[in-house]
């Protein structure tokens, strides 16, 4: 936040909505978050303009972040457009660690048995 007597430049992020069909690329959850991000000038604290607005898709189990182009989602922002797998571009992907279901241990994904406990591994 920057602030010069009467006026300043702030960032802001908010959700715009939320989809359910969604097919995460890391962890295939179906939930995510639709976030908007922008810059604004003010003017007694009325925003008088924007500028860099960027919209992006948040995971809500891995957290990976997935961008949406910007006419994409000022269309889904007025609810004229629905977000597909083939708008996202991936940002940043998180892992997950791989958990065996029998002893619970934070494992390496490239096991076929756990080290810790000897369960064989069944894999999706």
């Amino acid at each position: 936040m920057f602030f010069i007597g009467i006026f300043g430049i702030e960032s802001k992020e908010k959700t715009i909505g939320e989809i359910n069909d969604f097919s995460c690329r890391n962890c295939r959850h179906n939930h995510a978050e639709i976030i908007k991000s922008y810059h604004f000038f003010h003017f007694f604290f009325i925003p008088v303009f924007k500028w860099k607005e960027e919209y992006y898709c948040i995971c809500h189990q891995c957290k990976s972040i997935y961008g949406i182009p910007k006419e994409k989602g000022k269309a889904f922002e007025r609810g004229e457009a629905e977000i597909s797998y083939w708008d996202l571009k991936a940002i940043q992907i998180n892992s997950l660690p791989y958990i065996c279901p029998s002893c619970g241990r934070n494992i390496e994904e490239k096991f076929d048995y756990c080290p810790y406990c000897g369960e064989m591994l069944h894999k999706n």
